[in-house]
């Protein structure tokens, strides 16, 4: 089979931005990660492959010598590059971030392809990339997820203070993007202090405060094929550069049999709860002291930093298996 593999960073999604900051460079870096990986993956399966590579970064990549490469210039080549290789191939896989709705924006590209993605439809990157909206819709499906609110305003913050003076709210919360990607620009809130110093800062993006749940960090990756059936891989733990949370090092498998049966449950009740998907999602979540205390942190739409850990793990190929 003919198959597309476009990773925005190092696919001419940045291109004008070069030299990259340090943000960016690790984006690069957990972007190029994905890439390489799954790209071997499919060649060793006997697929045909194509990837969209920067024209300033095509060297840095350690793609088999069998890949077929189109060069990226600048960021407005970028569309027209994705369409013309949509259509000379049968099968797309997208990998980009949820910040600022950009895989939302690249699946929007190739509306006229949507038979062809090998991962989630755009409606499903919308609901589960907003991480508001993916909150809700887990919460009216009684899916345990920390509580959560949404803060348009210094206001907002405002009320979110009033309920921590009053002893309604357990410190600390998690500051998060509603549209990020990994721990971009997460933090935590440990006091009153710390929310009346956020409540007093100019608001110019919404963003979510959520309470923190104690316990092992934990992801699970699932593939769904075609006929509506999944399939959940191994869960492991995720292990971060800093505590609680930071920039994913690794993924730790397999875990102990009793903390994988509730990871799977868990995952089983939140696949249930959204709606029928192909190819291969990322569930983000914390396993507690007690089972009671386990819950979904979020749903990541798109292949997983976690996959190079998990192809090593299982005997069999993951990116072939997509193809279902």
């Amino acid at each position: 089979m003919k198959v597309l593999v476009f990773e925005f960073m190092t696919g001419g999604g940045a291109s004008d931005q070069h030299p990259f900051d340090e943000s960016q460079i690790e984006f690069l870096r957990q972007g190029a990660s994905m890439l390489e990986p799954i790209v071997e993956d499919f060649a060793a399966a006997g697929h045909e492959v194509t990837v969209l590579c920067d024209a300033k970064l095509k060297q840095n990549l350690k793609l088999p010598a069998s890949t077929k490469t189109i060069e990226v210039a600048e960021e407005s080549d970028l569309e027209a590059a994705l369409v013309r290789a949509a259509e000379r191939n049968e099968a797309v896989l997208l990998i980009a971030p949820e910040s600022e709705g950009c895989l939302a924006g690249v699946a929007q590209w190739l509306a006229p392809f949507a038979n062809k993605l090998i991962g989630p439809s755009r409606e499903f990157i919308q609901l589960t990339g907003d991480k508001w909206l993916c909150w809700k819709h887990l919460r009216n499906a009684n899916v345990p997820t920390p509580m959560t609110w949404r803060c348009d305003s210094t206001e907002d913050v405002g009320e979110i203070y009033a309920l921590a003076i009053t002893g309604q709210v357990q410190w600390p919360l998690v500051v998060k993007p509603i549209d990020g990607a990994g721990s971009e620009n997460v933090s935590l809130v440990h006091s009153e202090i710390d929310l009346e110093d956020l409540r007093s800062r100019e608001i110019d993006k919404p963003f979510l405060l959520q309470q923190y749940i104690d316990g092992d960090a934990v992801s699970i990756a699932c593939i769904g094929a075609k006929d509506g059936l999944v399939e959940f891989l191994e869960p492991g733990f995720q292990i971060f550069d800093a505590k609680p949370f930071g920039v994913h090092q690794s993924t730790r498998l397999p875990l102990p049999i009793l903390l994988s049966g509730r990871a799977i449950a868990l995952a089983r009740l939140t696949v249930s709860a959204l709606p029928q998907f192909r190819g291969y999602i990322g569930i983000d979540m914390v396993l507690g002291k007690e089972p009671a205390n386990d819950a979904i942190i979020e749903v990541n739409p798109r292949l997983t930093t976690s996959y190079k850990y998990l192809r090593q793990f299982h005997p069999f190929n993951l990116a072939d298996r997509m193809l279902r």
